[in-house]
């Protein structure tokens, strides 16, 4: 087995970039059907990108039917790699505009109710390395706190990396489906933050709280906390309409 890691990944849709390289090695039979693939940092390395960066990109082809990951195990080639809708799967399709007021309100319904359970899930079901990833995807969004560009980034994958801690397949692929949106989302939040606070140590602290909340086990705590979290996003963005005209999304 080899992979394809020479050329560093672009850093526009770098996710959807390394999960399309990794869809034509299967589809050549480069990578064969039931191979392991290496570790996400192994793979980070490989291909000169950040483990949050591979994370997107494997979950992107585990929506698409074309890898699983088995508990304890790693992360292998299906045995039936999925071809119905892999190109479609795969891409960023990061938004054109920014979301509408309503479509904000409507994204933020589906956060409270995906990712508070997700949450109290992960209490549940976290496994101490997943719960020490966690708390790397913290440090990683308090080294960000103040960049409205970098954070965003690193809030993605804390809330991939909860939703893989929950232990369910389909709820992972329900957040796969807003990832999109939901990154606009969180980037909309952190510019508003940022103009107001001047950081995101508000946001990093709950976090931090949530992180310690699913370590203890506590259910309900966690519950909270990440409504907490959700609806502060919520705040903070429906406050930069009242600024003005939101910036477009990068693409």
């Amino acid at each position: 087995m080899s992979l394809d890691g020479q050329r560093p990944a672009r850093r526009q849709n770098v996710p959807a970039t390394i999960a399309a390289r990794l869809r034509r090695q299967i589809a050549a039979g480069e990578l064969e059907r039931g191979a392991r693939l290496p570790g996400h940092r192994e793979l980070a390395s490989i291909y000169s990108v950040s483990v949050g960066s591979v994370r997107e990109a494997i979950s992107m082809l585990i929506s698409a039917g074309m890898i699983e990951t088995h508990a304890g195990r790693g992360t292998f080639v299906a045995p039936e790699p999925g071809t119905v809708g892999s190109a479609v799967a795969i891409s960023e399709a990061t938004p054109a505009r920014p979301l509408e007021r309503k479509e904000v309100e409507e994204l933020v319904e589906a956060r409270e109710v995906i990712e508070v359970q997700l949450a109290a899930m992960a209490a549940e079901h976290g496994t101490r390395e997943q719960i020490a990833r966690l708390r790397a995807c913290v440090d990683g969004m308090e080294a960000a706190s103040a960049s409205p560009h970098d954070y965003p980034e690193a809030d993605v994958e804390f809330h991939l990396t909860l939703a893989e801690a929950a232990g369910n397949r389909y709820l992972l692929r329900a957040m796969l489906d807003i990832r999109s949106f939901l990154k606009q989302d969180m980037e909309l939040g952190a510019e508003a933050a940022i103009r107001r606070f001047g950081d995101l140590g508000v946001s990093v602290d709950s976090h931090r709280s949530l992180v310690d909340a699913i370590e203890a086990g506590d259910v309900e705590r966690a519950r909270a906390t990440a409504a907490v979290i959700v609806r502060r996003n919520r705040e903070f963005v429906l406050g930069l309409y009242a600024m003005g005209p939101l910036p477009t999304p990068k693409r």
